[in-house]
This record gives C-alpha cells, structure tokens and sequence, in this order.
C-alpha cells in the first residue's frame, strides 16, 4: 500500500473567497454574506477530492 498525501491545494482560493464573505457579513453587519461564507467553508472542506481515483 502507497501512502497517500491528504493536503488539497486548489481550495485555498475558495478558503479566502468564503473568508471574505464571513469578514464583510461582520463588518456591514449583514447575516445572509456570514451564512454565505460559512457555507461555502464547509462545502469546499466537505467535497470529495476530484482527483481521487476509487480503486479496488
């Protein structure tokens, strides 16, 4: 078994999209761009790797 590496690189820009939205919900305040930000954290942290190749 080869060991696999568990760091995803491309959702950085996602990371800083969605911490842009909480800080600008926070400073206007304005619930709907927290709630926006929040959600787009937790999607990108949750998707299934694109270049994971189910083998058996």
């Amino acid at each position: 078994m080869t060991p696999t590496t568990t760091r995803r690189t491309r959702t950085w820009p996602f990371h800083l999209a969605a911490l842009a939205l909480v800080a600008a919900g926070l400073l206007v305040p304005h619930a709907l761009l927290v709630a926006a930000g929040l959600l787009l954290a937790g999607s990108v942290a949750l998707s299934p790797r694109a270049d994971r190749v189910n083998r058996s």
